[in-house]
Formats: C-alpha cells, structure tokens, sequence
C-alpha cells in the first residue's frame, strides 16, 4: 500500500521515561508512514491544547501513566474537549490511548477490564498496550518492519533507549507489573546497536531505560539472589562499559535502579567518565516496618550505606529519589522516620508522592488505605518543606 500523505499526528506523553521511549519509537514509526508531526504553539492551558490538536491532527496518540490514580484520571478528562471539538467542527482524528492505562486492562497481568476502560474513553478509536508498539503499523493496517524504523527525537542530542521492558519486583503499590508486563531484557548487541545508530544521527546523550536496569540480563532466580554492597557481578555494569566504548557519546546515564540490587560493581561503574553526575535511586520510606509493607526489599540502613558508597566513588555526584507518604498503615512516627532520613541524606531531587490504592494491587486487595487526605496532605508539605530546606542547587554538575 502507498504510504499516506500530509497527515499529521501528535503524541502527547504522560508518567516516566520508558513512556517517553515509547513515543520516540512510535513516532518514528509514524513519520517512517508518511506522517508529519502537527507543531503547535505555546498555549495557556492544556485544554487549549487538547482543542488545538483535536481541531488540526490526523492522528493523536496519548501515552498514558497509570502509576497515581490521578495520572489516570487525567485520561478521563480528555473526553471533554474531545466533546467539544466534536460539536465545533463535526469531526475528531482517529485517537490512539497507548501506555500504561491501556497496559492494565490487557496481557496475562491485567489488573481491570478493557470493557470498562472502553466505557470511560468511547472516544478512543485504538488502544495500545506498550508490549504491542512493533504491531502499531499492522494495527494501521500498513506494510512495514518495525525494526528498521529511526526514532522520532524529542531532543537531537539525547535519546532514550529502553534496555528491558516490564518488571517483575511487585512493590505492592505499583501497577507496572501489570500494566508493562513480566521483565524482558533486550540483548546487549540489539541495545549497542540502537545506540550506535543514534550517535550517527548527532545523538551525543543516552539515557538507558528500564523499571529496574540493575536486573537487566538476569534470569528470574538469579534476580532474587542479588543483593546490595555484595560482589555479584551484574551484566548491567557490563553493558554499561560496552556502551562506555562507543564513540561519539558523550553522556550516559541510566534510570530506573532500585536500592536493594545496587551492587558494588554497579557503584564502580559510576567512575566512568562518561557516566552522567546523576543518580535516581527510589527509596519510598524511611522506616523499615514500611518498607516491609511495600514490598521494597530493601531496608533504610542499606540504603544509607549505599548512598555513602557511590558518594565516596564518585564525590559531587547528585542524587534523586522518590517518597510516598502517607501508605497504608503508616503512623506519624513512621512518617518522622522518612523526615529523618532526607534530613541526613540531603537529597537533589525529590518526588514525593501521596499514597493513592491502584486497583489491582497487593496494597489495594489487602491493605486499608487508612491515612486520611488531611494527613497525606500534611506530611506532603511538611517532607516537601524539609527537602527544600536541604536540598543542593540540582543542576550545576549535572552534565
């Protein structure tokens, strides 16, 4: 079939990295179609937006984030202005809902039912799990091998690149598992290869993505096995030095790394000059008791240990983590223990994050959501205050 002419799209991405891989990817398959890209101006609100590209695009793709019940409401919410142009002007373009919305509701972890994610968006024309964007094309019903496609680059001089997909930890708040899938690394030449071709491009930045990179290469059992401040040598560290030897790249960094599997040969890899002077590792609770309860794996003396270890290796490095206050049985002294925590470690960058129960969740089934919002809301602002109080300039040595 011949490829379709002056057609636009337009992706709008929501949540994490890994999202903003997947539209990269989608938008080179699109732009490989024949697609152009719809620009837009800058507007006051996101309504304005959503009518801008509701009125202009052939195509618009919503990457979605499940991880707070608010990111999926967001979703909702779109069905308004999609209303609204609808009466203004008697048509819509094909609507495309990708990501992790999309991803809860279909594979073998679903967590809802795509029927009832089909009565809240009967506006959505497609739907896409992010485990099925080598079928996009097909589902467009257009002839083409995915494989082949070039990114579609946010920036010209970085680029996300996903090295696993899915996640297999089951940190009882979090909807990943089930709505990305079970944990699945790409092969270390497959990873090299894309980087190579994106520093012939002008790339000069990688970013490599995964829900945890530190398990990248490790089957199941062994996955279970590694532990932080060990010597356990990590395939991860390995791709690291492989992607280290690239010429041309210029800067490397990595997210996401939990604290439980960070092992010593990971925070050796952090001397690479070549690796970025940034570090995102999620703690989510200073008490341990919370941890337990999240399933985290990790405990907060491990992860204080840690943190000494990568600034003795790498000093002047900026750290970043993420906090959730206020889960499931959390007592104000619980919280007091987080408190203490980012007081000592004295954290660049900080998303804190108000417990909110994922339907379909450990958390969810089995624990009560029992800090009401006027407390969530306290212990926000109080850790929001204290991280503002403490935190660095981040920024200055990022690069």
């Amino acid at each position: 079939m011949a490829m379709v002419q002056d057609k636009t799209y337009f992706i709008k991405t929501y949540g994490c990295q890994a999202n903003l891989a997947d539209s990269e990817k989608i938008g080179g398959i699109l732009e490989a179609l024949g697609y152009e890209e719809l620009k837009i101006p800058i507007l006051t609100t996101e309504k304005e937006e959503f009518k801008y590209i509701l009125s202009r695009a052939d195509l618009f793709i919503i990457n979605s984030c499940a991880v707070r019940q608010k990111s999926e409401d967001k979703i909702y919410g779109i069905g308004k202005p999609v209303k609204e142009v609808l009466e203004e002007f008697s048509k819509k373009p094909l609507i495309v809902l990708a990501g992790c919305v999309t991803g809860g509701v279909t594979g073998d972890r679903r967590r809802g039912e795509l029927t009832k994610l089909k009565g809240k968006t009967p506006w959505v024309d497609l739907y896409l799990s992010p485990s099925e964007i080598s079928l996009f094309p097909e589902l467009l019903n257009k002839k083409i091998n995915p494989k082949s496609v070039d990114l579609k680059l946010t920036d010209p001089k970085h680029a996300y690149v996903n090295v696993s997909y899915g996640c297999d930890n089951y940190c009882t708040y979090c909807v990943v598992p089930y709505s990305r899938g079970k944990e699945v690394s790409r092969g270390e030449k497959e990873v090299a290869t894309e980087v190579k071709r994106l520093v012939e491009r002008g790339v000069t930045w990688v970013t490599l993505c995964g829900q945890n990179v530190n398990s990248w290469g490790l089957n199941p059992k062994e996955k279970l096995k590694v532990r932080v401040g060990t010597a356990h040598k990590l395939p991860f560290a390995s791709l690291l030095k492989k992607i280290h030897q690239i010429e041309g790249l210029e800067i490397i960094d990595f997210i996401s790394s939990n604290p439980f599997d960070f092992t010593d040969d990971l925070v050796e890899a952090l001397k690479l000059p070549k690796i970025s002077n940034y570090i995102h590792i999620a703690v989510q609770s200073g008490n341990n008791e919370i941890l337990k309860a999240m399933n985290r794996k990790h405990t907060v003396e491990e992860f204080e240990k840690l943190i000494d270890k990568i600034r003795k290796t790498r000093p002047g490095i900026e750290i970043g983590t993420d906090a959730i206050v206020g889960f499931s049985g959390e007592t104000r002294k619980q919280f007091m223990d987080t408190v203490k925590l980012f007081k000592k470690i004295n954290f660049d960058v900080a998303f804190i994050s108000k417990y909110s129960p994922r339907k379909g969740t450990l958390a969810e089934k089995t624990l009560k959501d029992d800090v009401g919002a006027k407390e969530k809301k306290f212990r926000h602002a109080y850790l929001t205050r204290v991280w503002n109080g403490k935190k660095l300039s981040f920024g200055k040595s990022y690069l």
